[in-house]
Protein backbone atom coordinates (compact mmCIF):
# COMPACT_ATOMS: atom_id res chain seq x y z
CA UNK A 1 0.00 0.00 0.00
CA UNK A 2 1.67 3.61 -0.92
CA UNK A 3 1.27 5.90 1.85
CA UNK A 4 2.02 9.73 2.03
CA UNK A 5 3.56 12.03 4.83
CA UNK A 6 2.79 15.19 5.19
CA UNK A 7 5.35 17.89 6.48
CA UNK A 8 4.46 21.18 8.04
CA UNK A 9 5.01 24.89 8.12
CA UNK A 10 8.61 25.77 9.16
CA UNK A 11 9.60 22.10 9.35
CA UNK A 12 8.50 22.09 5.83
CA UNK A 13 9.99 24.96 4.64
CA UNK A 14 13.49 24.50 6.57
CA UNK A 15 14.44 21.03 4.78
CA UNK A 16 13.24 22.37 1.36
CA UNK A 17 16.04 25.45 2.33
CA UNK A 18 18.49 22.71 2.97
CA UNK A 19 17.79 20.91 0.27
CA UNK A 20 18.22 23.38 -2.51
CA UNK A 21 21.37 24.60 -0.30
CA UNK A 22 22.94 21.60 -0.54
CA UNK A 23 22.60 21.50 -4.73
CA UNK A 24 23.81 24.87 -4.61
CA UNK A 25 26.80 24.17 -2.69
CA UNK A 26 27.73 21.14 -5.05
CA UNK A 27 26.95 23.04 -8.53
CA UNK A 28 29.41 26.05 -7.01
CA UNK A 29 32.30 24.33 -7.67
CA UNK A 30 31.30 24.60 -11.24
CA UNK A 31 31.19 28.11 -11.69
CA UNK A 32 34.11 30.14 -13.83
CA UNK A 33 37.38 29.80 -15.68
CA UNK A 34 38.75 28.02 -12.68
CA UNK A 35 36.36 26.05 -12.04
CA UNK A 36 36.26 22.48 -11.56
CA UNK A 37 34.14 19.00 -12.60
CA UNK A 38 32.01 17.13 -10.23
CA UNK A 39 32.50 13.21 -11.25
CA UNK A 40 29.11 11.65 -11.61
CA UNK A 41 28.33 7.56 -11.03
CA UNK A 42 26.68 6.35 -13.63
CA UNK A 43 26.49 2.47 -13.09
CA UNK A 44 26.64 0.43 -15.07
CA UNK A 45 28.10 3.35 -17.79
CA UNK A 46 30.97 4.98 -17.07
CA UNK A 47 30.99 7.91 -14.79
CA UNK A 48 29.77 11.37 -15.83
CA UNK A 49 32.48 14.55 -16.06
CA UNK A 50 29.95 17.37 -14.97
CA UNK A 51 30.73 20.54 -16.03
CA UNK A 52 27.77 22.76 -15.63
CA UNK A 53 25.24 23.50 -13.00
CA UNK A 54 22.60 21.62 -14.88
CA UNK A 55 24.62 18.57 -15.17
CA UNK A 56 25.73 18.15 -11.59
CA UNK A 57 21.70 19.14 -10.14
CA UNK A 58 20.51 16.39 -12.29
CA UNK A 59 22.47 13.65 -10.32
CA UNK A 60 21.50 14.52 -7.32
CA UNK A 61 19.12 12.59 -5.35
CA UNK A 62 19.03 13.35 -1.37
CA UNK A 63 17.72 10.94 1.21
CA UNK A 64 15.10 13.54 2.98
CA UNK A 65 12.13 13.09 0.93
CA UNK A 66 11.42 16.85 1.57
CA UNK A 67 15.10 17.72 0.96
CA UNK A 68 14.67 16.44 -1.93
CA UNK A 69 11.80 18.83 -3.22
CA UNK A 70 14.26 21.86 -2.68
CA UNK A 71 16.90 20.00 -4.77
CA UNK A 72 14.59 19.10 -7.45
CA UNK A 73 13.22 22.89 -7.51
CA UNK A 74 17.06 23.96 -8.08
CA UNK A 75 17.28 21.01 -11.03
CA UNK A 76 13.77 22.63 -12.72
CA UNK A 77 15.34 25.80 -12.41
CA UNK A 78 18.65 25.11 -13.89
CA UNK A 79 17.01 23.11 -16.82
CA UNK A 80 14.87 25.92 -17.82
CA UNK A 81 17.99 28.64 -18.08
CA UNK A 82 20.03 25.43 -19.85
CA UNK A 83 17.18 24.80 -22.30
CA UNK A 84 16.96 28.87 -23.06
CA UNK A 85 20.72 29.80 -22.89
CA UNK A 86 23.19 27.04 -22.71
CA UNK A 87 24.70 28.67 -19.82
CA UNK A 88 24.03 30.12 -16.70
CA UNK A 89 23.18 27.01 -14.98
CA UNK A 90 25.01 26.92 -12.05
CA UNK A 91 24.94 30.79 -11.46
CA UNK A 92 20.93 30.34 -11.46
CA UNK A 93 20.74 27.56 -8.91
CA UNK A 94 23.50 29.71 -6.42
CA UNK A 95 21.19 32.47 -6.89
CA UNK A 96 18.32 30.63 -6.31
CA UNK A 97 19.23 29.12 -3.47
CA UNK A 98 20.81 32.77 -1.81
CA UNK A 99 17.43 34.65 -2.32
CA UNK A 100 15.40 31.35 -1.20
CA UNK A 101 17.78 31.76 2.32
CA UNK A 102 17.66 35.23 2.66
CA UNK A 103 13.40 34.81 1.94
CA UNK A 104 13.15 32.33 4.40
CA UNK A 105 15.42 34.52 7.26
CA UNK A 106 12.91 37.37 6.24
CA UNK A 107 9.74 34.86 7.06
CA UNK A 108 11.43 33.56 10.45
CA UNK A 109 11.77 36.99 11.51
CA UNK A 110 7.90 37.63 11.33
CA UNK A 111 7.67 39.52 8.19
CA UNK A 112 4.28 38.90 6.87
CA UNK A 113 3.80 36.50 3.50
CA UNK A 114 1.99 39.64 1.24
CA UNK A 115 5.09 42.11 2.28
CA UNK A 116 7.65 39.89 1.61
CA UNK A 117 6.19 39.33 -2.11
CA UNK A 118 5.68 43.01 -2.70
CA UNK A 119 9.21 43.55 -1.61
CA UNK A 120 11.09 41.28 -3.40
CA UNK A 121 8.98 42.15 -6.64
CA UNK A 122 10.13 45.77 -5.68
CA UNK A 123 14.23 44.57 -5.20
CA UNK A 124 14.38 41.89 -8.13
CA UNK A 125 12.76 45.12 -10.30
CA UNK A 126 15.66 47.30 -8.81
CA UNK A 127 18.25 44.92 -9.69
CA UNK A 128 16.83 44.26 -13.06
CA UNK A 129 16.64 48.00 -13.67
CA UNK A 130 20.91 48.30 -12.55
CA UNK A 131 21.69 45.51 -14.69
CA UNK A 132 20.54 47.03 -17.78
CA UNK A 133 22.21 50.57 -16.77
CA UNK A 134 25.18 49.25 -16.86
CA UNK A 135 25.09 46.91 -19.90
CA UNK A 136 27.35 48.52 -23.34
CA UNK A 137 27.16 47.31 -26.69
CA UNK A 138 29.43 44.47 -27.65
CA UNK A 139 31.35 46.84 -30.56
CA UNK A 140 34.62 46.02 -30.24
CA UNK A 141 36.62 42.93 -30.91
CA UNK A 142 38.09 43.03 -27.21
CA UNK A 143 34.33 43.49 -26.05
CA UNK A 144 33.44 40.07 -27.87
CA UNK A 145 36.79 38.61 -26.91
CA UNK A 146 36.52 38.98 -23.14
CA UNK A 147 32.19 37.79 -23.05
CA UNK A 148 33.87 34.18 -25.35
CA UNK A 149 36.93 33.69 -22.97
CA UNK A 150 34.34 34.60 -19.77
CA UNK A 151 31.75 31.87 -21.48
CA UNK A 152 34.19 29.24 -22.60
CA UNK A 153 35.65 29.28 -19.41
CA UNK A 154 39.15 30.41 -20.46
CA UNK A 155 41.67 30.94 -23.26
CA UNK A 156 41.97 27.74 -24.50
CA UNK A 157 39.19 27.74 -27.38
CA UNK A 158 38.59 32.10 -27.41
CA UNK A 159 40.70 32.23 -30.73
CA UNK A 160 38.91 29.43 -32.56
CA UNK A 161 35.56 30.90 -31.00
CA UNK A 162 35.86 34.31 -32.22
CA UNK A 163 37.51 33.69 -35.74
CA UNK A 164 33.69 32.04 -35.73
CA UNK A 165 31.96 34.72 -34.15
CA UNK A 166 33.58 37.50 -36.81
CA UNK A 167 33.18 34.78 -39.99
CA UNK A 168 29.47 34.35 -38.89
CA UNK A 169 28.28 37.52 -38.32
CA UNK A 170 25.90 39.38 -35.91
CA UNK A 171 23.47 37.55 -37.67
CA UNK A 172 25.10 34.44 -38.39
CA UNK A 173 25.12 31.26 -36.53
CA UNK A 174 28.02 28.93 -35.09
CA UNK A 175 27.17 25.28 -35.28
CA UNK A 176 29.32 23.68 -32.88
CA UNK A 177 30.01 19.58 -33.90
CA UNK A 178 32.15 16.88 -32.79
CA UNK A 179 35.58 16.56 -35.26
CA UNK A 180 36.64 13.47 -36.87
CA UNK A 181 40.46 14.61 -35.93
CA UNK A 182 41.56 17.77 -35.74
CA UNK A 183 40.14 21.13 -34.75
CA UNK A 184 38.36 23.16 -37.73
CA UNK A 185 36.20 25.66 -38.90
CA UNK A 186 34.23 25.57 -42.17
CA UNK A 187 31.82 28.55 -43.69
CA UNK A 188 29.27 27.83 -45.53
CA UNK A 189 28.46 29.91 -48.32
CA UNK A 190 25.00 30.39 -49.86
CA UNK A 191 22.18 29.04 -48.83
CA UNK A 192 22.67 25.38 -48.09
CA UNK A 193 20.57 22.54 -47.16
CA UNK A 194 20.56 19.20 -46.20
CA UNK A 195 19.50 17.22 -49.26
CA UNK A 196 20.24 17.13 -52.85
CA UNK A 197 19.39 16.03 -56.36
CA UNK A 198 16.18 13.92 -56.71
CA UNK A 199 17.82 11.33 -58.70
CA UNK A 200 21.85 11.07 -60.04
CA UNK A 201 20.03 10.93 -64.23
CA UNK A 202 20.13 14.74 -63.46
CA UNK A 203 24.27 14.41 -63.60
CA UNK A 204 26.17 13.95 -66.32
CA UNK A 205 27.42 10.49 -66.24
CA UNK A 206 29.78 9.84 -63.86
CA UNK A 207 29.56 13.00 -62.31
CA UNK A 208 28.77 14.13 -58.78
CA UNK A 209 27.76 17.27 -58.88
CA UNK A 210 25.06 19.16 -61.20
CA UNK A 211 25.98 22.94 -61.27
CA UNK A 212 22.99 25.20 -62.67
CA UNK A 213 24.53 28.87 -63.91
CA UNK A 214 22.01 31.56 -64.17
CA UNK A 215 19.28 28.99 -63.33
CA UNK A 216 15.13 29.52 -63.13
CA UNK A 217 13.68 27.95 -59.68
CA UNK A 218 10.37 26.83 -60.07
CA UNK A 219 8.86 25.81 -56.03
CA UNK A 220 5.61 23.48 -55.95
CA UNK A 221 3.81 22.96 -52.25
CA UNK A 222 2.79 19.73 -53.51
CA UNK A 223 3.39 15.88 -54.81
CA UNK A 224 3.99 15.41 -58.30
CA UNK A 225 1.81 12.72 -58.81
CA UNK A 226 2.39 12.55 -62.85
CA UNK A 227 5.25 14.35 -65.44
CA UNK A 228 1.77 15.38 -67.52
CA UNK A 229 1.10 18.32 -64.83
CA UNK A 230 4.27 19.69 -65.62
CA UNK A 231 5.09 19.13 -69.04
CA UNK A 232 3.61 22.18 -70.63
CA UNK A 233 6.26 23.73 -68.62
CA UNK A 234 8.93 21.33 -69.23
CA UNK A 235 9.06 21.88 -73.05
CA UNK A 236 9.15 25.68 -72.89
CA UNK A 237 12.78 25.41 -70.61
CA UNK A 238 13.77 22.73 -73.52
CA UNK A 239 13.05 24.53 -76.67
CA UNK A 240 14.84 27.82 -74.65
CA UNK A 241 17.51 25.52 -73.42
CA UNK A 242 17.84 27.86 -70.21
CA UNK A 243 18.32 25.96 -67.24
CA UNK A 244 15.31 25.37 -64.59
CA UNK A 245 15.43 23.81 -60.52
CA UNK A 246 12.26 22.08 -59.85
CA UNK A 247 11.55 21.99 -56.27
CA UNK A 248 8.51 20.18 -54.81
CA UNK A 249 7.26 18.50 -51.89
CA UNK A 250 7.37 14.61 -52.90
CA UNK A 251 7.44 13.21 -56.38
CA UNK A 252 6.01 9.79 -57.32
CA UNK A 253 8.05 7.08 -58.95
CA UNK A 254 6.85 7.48 -62.21
CA UNK A 255 7.94 11.00 -62.08
CA UNK A 256 11.06 10.71 -60.72
CA UNK A 257 11.59 8.48 -63.50
CA UNK A 258 10.23 10.16 -66.57
CA UNK A 259 12.09 13.53 -65.65
CA UNK A 260 15.37 11.68 -65.55
CA UNK A 261 14.18 10.23 -68.77
CA UNK A 262 13.68 13.59 -70.39
CA UNK A 263 16.80 14.93 -69.25
CA UNK A 264 18.72 11.90 -70.97
CA UNK A 265 17.06 12.27 -73.94
CA UNK A 266 16.92 15.58 -74.38
CA UNK A 267 20.64 17.08 -73.06
CA UNK A 268 17.86 19.57 -71.08
CA UNK A 269 19.81 21.55 -68.58
CA UNK A 270 17.16 20.69 -65.90
CA UNK A 271 17.58 19.06 -62.27
CA UNK A 272 14.78 18.58 -60.12
CA UNK A 273 15.00 18.09 -55.65
CA UNK A 274 12.30 17.32 -53.40
CA UNK A 275 12.40 20.32 -50.52
CA UNK A 276 14.64 19.62 -47.86
CA UNK A 277 13.64 18.51 -44.37
CA UNK A 278 10.76 15.92 -43.21
CA UNK A 279 7.03 17.28 -42.32
CA UNK A 280 6.38 20.41 -41.35
CA UNK A 281 10.32 21.61 -42.02
CA UNK A 282 9.89 20.43 -45.59
CA UNK A 283 7.25 23.46 -46.32
CA UNK A 284 9.46 25.84 -43.92
CA UNK A 285 12.35 25.19 -46.73
CA UNK A 286 10.40 25.68 -49.39
CA UNK A 287 9.31 28.90 -48.19
CA UNK A 288 12.58 29.77 -47.85
CA UNK A 289 13.87 28.97 -51.31
CA UNK A 290 10.93 30.45 -52.61
CA UNK A 291 11.14 33.69 -50.67
CA UNK A 292 15.27 33.80 -51.57
CA UNK A 293 15.01 33.26 -55.43
CA UNK A 294 11.94 35.62 -55.67
CA UNK A 295 9.91 32.47 -56.76
CA UNK A 296 6.13 32.24 -56.20
CA UNK A 297 4.91 29.21 -54.70
CA UNK A 298 2.74 27.15 -56.52
CA UNK A 299 0.05 25.21 -55.29
CA UNK A 300 -3.35 24.64 -53.79
CA UNK A 301 -3.26 26.82 -50.87
CA UNK A 302 -1.38 29.82 -52.67
CA UNK A 303 -4.10 29.61 -55.27
CA UNK A 304 -0.98 29.20 -57.95
CA UNK A 305 -1.25 26.61 -60.87
CA UNK A 306 1.80 24.40 -62.34
CA UNK A 307 -0.36 24.43 -65.54
CA UNK A 308 -0.40 28.36 -66.02
CA UNK A 309 3.21 29.18 -64.85
CA UNK A 310 4.15 32.66 -66.52
CA UNK A 311 7.21 34.13 -66.33
CA UNK A 312 6.82 36.53 -63.41
CA UNK A 313 6.11 33.62 -61.12
CA UNK A 314 9.32 31.95 -61.81
CA UNK A 315 12.70 32.43 -59.31
CA UNK A 316 16.32 33.10 -60.18
CA UNK A 317 19.31 32.12 -58.67
CA UNK A 318 22.89 32.83 -60.32
CA UNK A 319 24.00 29.44 -59.41
CA UNK A 320 22.90 26.20 -58.02
CA UNK A 321 24.88 23.33 -56.51
CA UNK A 322 23.63 20.15 -56.04
CA UNK A 323 25.19 16.71 -54.54
CA UNK A 324 23.39 13.59 -53.77
CA UNK A 325 23.35 14.92 -50.44
CA UNK A 326 23.03 18.73 -50.52
CA UNK A 327 21.95 21.84 -52.44
CA UNK A 328 23.17 25.54 -52.01
CA UNK A 329 21.47 28.17 -53.82
CA UNK A 330 23.64 31.51 -54.20
CA UNK A 331 22.61 34.92 -55.55
CA UNK A 332 18.84 34.28 -55.50
CA UNK A 333 16.76 37.29 -56.62
CA UNK A 334 14.84 37.92 -54.30
CA UNK A 335 13.84 41.25 -53.31
CA UNK A 336 14.06 43.27 -50.18
CA UNK A 337 11.02 43.36 -49.42
CA UNK A 338 9.95 39.35 -49.65
CA UNK A 339 13.42 38.99 -48.02
CA UNK A 340 12.45 41.08 -44.83
CA UNK A 341 9.09 39.55 -44.73
CA UNK A 342 10.36 35.85 -44.72
CA UNK A 343 12.61 37.30 -41.88
CA UNK A 344 10.11 38.35 -39.72
CA UNK A 345 8.24 35.57 -40.87
CA UNK A 346 11.27 33.33 -39.30
CA UNK A 347 11.77 35.43 -36.23
CA UNK A 348 8.15 34.87 -35.19
CA UNK A 349 8.61 30.78 -35.81
CA UNK A 350 11.83 31.78 -33.19
CA UNK A 351 9.63 33.41 -30.73
CA UNK A 352 6.68 30.61 -30.76
CA UNK A 353 9.70 27.95 -30.07
CA UNK A 354 11.05 29.57 -26.74
CA UNK A 355 10.32 26.70 -24.94
CA UNK A 356 11.58 23.99 -27.19
CA UNK A 357 15.37 24.75 -27.83
CA UNK A 358 15.67 21.81 -30.77
CA UNK A 359 13.05 23.48 -33.07
CA UNK A 360 14.63 27.39 -31.90
CA UNK A 361 18.06 26.18 -33.12
CA UNK A 362 16.94 24.83 -36.23
CA UNK A 363 14.87 28.24 -37.08
CA UNK A 364 17.65 30.29 -35.71
CA UNK A 365 20.04 28.28 -38.76
CA UNK A 366 17.05 29.16 -41.18
CA UNK A 367 17.40 32.91 -40.19
CA UNK A 368 21.32 32.99 -40.42
CA UNK A 369 20.87 31.52 -43.85
CA UNK A 370 19.38 34.49 -45.10
CA UNK A 371 22.39 36.43 -43.60
CA UNK A 372 26.17 35.29 -43.37
CA UNK A 373 25.16 31.70 -43.02
CA UNK A 374 26.59 29.28 -41.06
CA UNK A 375 29.99 28.89 -39.65
CA UNK A 376 31.13 24.75 -38.73
CA UNK A 377 33.13 24.67 -35.73
CA UNK A 378 34.87 20.89 -35.63
CA UNK A 379 36.39 20.59 -32.20
CA UNK A 380 38.26 17.08 -31.09
CA UNK A 381 39.64 16.24 -27.91
CA UNK A 382 42.42 13.21 -26.57
CA UNK A 383 39.84 11.32 -24.76
CA UNK A 384 35.59 11.20 -25.09
CA UNK A 385 35.17 13.41 -22.15
CA UNK A 386 37.84 16.26 -23.07
CA UNK A 387 35.61 16.58 -26.70
CA UNK A 388 32.48 16.70 -24.84
CA UNK A 389 33.90 19.29 -22.26
CA UNK A 390 34.99 21.27 -24.81
CA UNK A 391 32.03 21.17 -27.21
CA UNK A 392 30.17 21.82 -23.95
CA UNK A 393 32.12 25.10 -23.34
CA UNK A 394 31.92 26.16 -26.73
CA UNK A 395 28.80 26.18 -27.15
CA UNK A 396 28.19 28.33 -24.01
CA UNK A 397 30.17 30.78 -25.51
CA UNK A 398 28.20 30.54 -28.72
CA UNK A 399 24.94 31.24 -27.07
CA UNK A 400 26.79 34.02 -24.87
CA UNK A 401 28.00 35.53 -28.44
CA UNK A 402 24.19 35.65 -29.82
CA UNK A 403 22.80 37.21 -26.27
CA UNK A 404 25.91 39.46 -25.79
CA UNK A 405 25.69 40.94 -29.46
CA UNK A 406 21.28 41.57 -28.72
CA UNK A 407 21.44 42.72 -25.10
CA UNK A 408 24.69 44.53 -24.51
CA UNK A 409 27.27 43.09 -21.94
CA UNK A 410 27.52 43.93 -18.03
CA UNK A 411 30.69 43.57 -15.96
CA UNK A 412 31.29 39.29 -15.31
CA UNK A 413 32.13 37.42 -12.35
CA UNK A 414 29.48 37.70 -10.32
CA UNK A 415 30.18 41.60 -10.62
CA UNK A 416 27.26 43.17 -11.62
CA UNK A 417 24.68 41.11 -9.79
CA UNK A 418 27.02 42.26 -6.07
CA UNK A 419 27.15 45.58 -7.30
CA UNK A 420 23.46 45.70 -8.30
CA UNK A 421 22.44 43.91 -4.87
CA UNK A 422 24.84 45.97 -2.82
CA UNK A 423 22.51 49.19 -4.36
CA UNK A 424 19.92 48.18 -2.45
CA UNK A 425 21.41 49.02 0.44
CA UNK A 426 21.50 47.85 3.72
CA UNK A 427 17.71 47.20 4.78
CA UNK A 428 16.93 45.63 1.80
CA UNK A 429 15.95 41.54 2.52
CA UNK A 430 17.73 40.37 -0.97
CA UNK A 431 20.68 42.59 -1.23
CA UNK A 432 23.14 40.20 -0.32
CA UNK A 433 21.89 37.43 -1.88
CA UNK A 434 23.12 38.79 -5.31
CA UNK A 435 26.67 38.28 -3.65
CA UNK A 436 26.75 34.60 -3.56
CA UNK A 437 27.47 33.89 -7.28
CA UNK A 438 30.78 36.11 -6.66
CA UNK A 439 31.87 34.36 -3.46
CA UNK A 440 31.62 31.48 -4.70
CA UNK A 441 33.76 32.41 -8.49
CA UNK A 442 36.32 34.08 -6.16
CA UNK A 443 36.47 30.96 -3.87
CA UNK A 444 36.65 29.20 -7.28
CA UNK A 445 40.09 31.42 -8.06
CA UNK A 446 38.17 33.13 -11.07
CA UNK A 447 39.33 36.75 -10.13
CA UNK A 448 42.62 36.09 -10.79
CA UNK A 449 42.43 33.54 -13.88
CA UNK A 450 39.96 36.54 -15.95
CA UNK A 451 40.43 39.86 -16.24
CA UNK A 452 37.44 41.96 -16.95
CA UNK A 453 35.17 39.32 -17.97
CA UNK A 454 31.53 40.24 -19.30
CA UNK A 455 28.40 38.69 -19.17
CA UNK A 456 25.57 39.28 -22.02
CA UNK A 457 22.69 41.28 -19.90
CA UNK A 458 19.63 39.74 -21.06
CA UNK A 459 20.87 36.67 -20.00
CA UNK A 460 21.64 37.33 -16.12
CA UNK A 461 18.61 39.56 -16.30
CA UNK A 462 16.68 35.96 -17.10
CA UNK A 463 18.86 34.18 -14.46
CA UNK A 464 17.59 36.81 -12.01
CA UNK A 465 13.88 36.77 -12.69
CA UNK A 466 14.04 32.56 -13.04
CA UNK A 467 15.98 32.46 -9.54
CA UNK A 468 13.69 34.76 -7.86
CA UNK A 469 10.73 32.73 -8.98
CA UNK A 470 12.09 29.69 -8.08
CA UNK A 471 12.99 31.52 -4.41
CA UNK A 472 9.50 32.51 -4.17
CA UNK A 473 7.52 29.53 -5.00
CA UNK A 474 9.21 27.56 -2.24
CA UNK A 475 9.63 29.72 0.68
CA UNK A 476 5.87 29.99 0.53
CA UNK A 477 5.55 26.37 1.42
CA UNK A 478 2.79 25.49 3.98
CA UNK A 479 2.53 21.59 3.70
CA UNK A 480 4.83 19.27 1.78
CA UNK A 481 3.28 16.00 0.72
CA UNK A 482 6.07 13.02 0.16
CA UNK A 483 6.35 8.92 -0.23
CA UNK A 484 8.21 6.65 0.86
CA UNK A 485 11.03 5.61 -1.48
CA UNK A 486 13.61 2.79 -1.73
CA UNK A 487 17.08 4.50 -2.79
CA UNK A 488 19.11 2.29 -4.58
CA UNK A 489 22.17 0.66 -2.94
Amino acid sequence: MVTTRLHFADDARRRIVRGATQVARLVEVTLGPAARTVLIERAPAGPLVGSSGYDVALHVELVCPVEQIGAQAMRNVAWEVSDRWGDGTATVVCLAAALLQSLDRAETRGCERRALAEALDAEIDEVVAALTRSATPVMEDDDLRRVIETAAGGPDLSPLLFEAALRAGPQGYVDVVPAAESDALEVVQGLAFDGGWLSPSFAASGADRIVLENTYVVAFDGAVQSIDEIGPMLDVFVRMDQPLLFVATSFSEDAKERLGSLVRRTGAKIAAMRAPGEGDWRRFHLGDIAAATGATLFGDEGGYSLRTVRPELIGRAKKVELTAKESRFYGGAGGLPELDFRKAQIRGDIARSRYLSLDRERHEKRLALFFSGIVTLSLGGRTEPERALRIGSAQRAVQAIRAARQSGSIAGGGLALRDAGRALGNGSITGRAFEAPFRALSVNGATDATVSPRDPCNLVIDVVHRAAATAASLVSTNVAITHPRRLAN
